[in-house]
């Protein structure tokens, strides 16, 4: 996903089925299997179980990868695994990114699909179709988040927060029940299945561009969440609402709170399901500028930006499908 002066990055992405057992879930496989369940997935090569990962061209090798016509899906079980498809424009890198899996954590696991052209060309500015089907139970209140598989910008960042005079996002997306797309949100049949869960654009800033760019050593996380299924996936700070900004239509309100790793997190909430939303989300972050010495400032550095969904706890398998991302970053 990268551009010059201007990012770009648009996924126009399909409605995919997903399937698979995942591999790399060695503590879940563990689990079925000492209690006699088949896994619900089939394939997907697994990392070293780590979260650490490793790099992948996008060709598949050691996944499940079907190819029709020239376009490749690609089925990744792993718990983190850098996909960067071969590109002869944009660059991206997705991820399933279970990085709160371990050895206790049950349920079917998570599996991403991604799909790519075999000739590297792709339409301008568009990104690989990815969807993600999950099923993880509830884990321990001290770690509940089991992933955030995403979609990253590359080779932009990072870039000092004084340069960029818009962050314009154009995306639609759903979450159903199941194991294929859905065309909206059931939100009463998600309740059901006691989703819990949000889709949300996830940024790292700092004064250092170095620690900008690392989501572990960056001081501040940066969150605009487009919903948040109930409030056992609450943002840091929940319950202590701050200021609020209206973007697109959407009304968000700020939370801020302090992350196991010390991080301020400061996260800008939709007051209702915002499925599809097209704005410049850069007020959502000079407005954190006049909040005081300990919040960002406008020369810091952003590192980092993704889109995703943060992966708590549900009952049966659902699915999460990004139709269109899209976004533009100004300078």
């Amino acid at each position: 996903m990268v551009f010059g002066i201007g990012l770009l990055v648009n996924a126009v992405l399909v409605a995919i089925p997903l399937g698979g057992s995942v591999g790399a879930l060695m503590g879940i496989d563990a689990h079925r299997a000492a209690t006699g369940q088949k896994p619900l997935f089939s394939g997907g090569t697994s990392s070293d179980g780590t979260g650490s990962g490793s790099d992948s061209t996008g060709d598949g090798g050691g996944h499940n990868t079907v190819t029709d016509n020239g376009v490749t899906t690609t089925e990744y079980c792993d718990l983190s695994w850098g996909i960067t498809p071969p590109s002869k424009s944009e660059n991206y890198t997705l991820n399933p990114n279970q990085w709160g899996v371990t050895a206790t954590s049950t349920g079917n696991g998570l599996c991403m699909n991604v799909t790519t052209f075999t000739n590297e060309t792709y339409a301008t500015d568009t990104a690989p179709e990815f969807t993600v089907t999950w099923q993880f139970d509830a884990g321990p209140q001290t770690a509940p988040v089991h992933g955030y598989p995403n979609i990253r910008v590359d080779d932009v960042l990072p870039k000092k927060m004084s340069s960029i005079t818009e962050l314009n996002l154009d995306l639609h997306w759903t979450y159903g029940v199941g194991d294929t797309t859905a065309a909206s949100t059931d939100t009463t049949a998600l309740t059901a299945e006691n989703l819990a869960t949000n889709v949300a654009i996830d940024m790292f800033l700092d004064t250092d561009s170095t620690k900008a760019v690392n989501g572990t050593n960056a001081a501040f996380e940066v969150m605009v969440w487009f919903w948040m299924s109930n409030e056992e996936a609450q943002p840091h700070g929940w319950g202590s609402p701050g200021i609020n900004r209206t973007v697109d239509g959407t009304k968000f309100t700020l939370y801020n709170g302090t992350n196991d790793n010390g991080q301020m997190v400061l996260s800008w909430v939709a007051s209702t399901i915002t499925e599809t939303f097209t704005g410049d989300i850069y007020p959502l972050i000079s407005d954190l500028y006049s909040l005081g010495d300990d919040y960002p400032a406008k020369e810091d550095y952003l590192g980092s930006l993704s889109f995703g969904t943060e992966v708590y706890s549900v009952d049966s398998n659902v699915t999460f499908w990004a139709e269109k991302y899209k976004i533009d970053i100004q300078s």
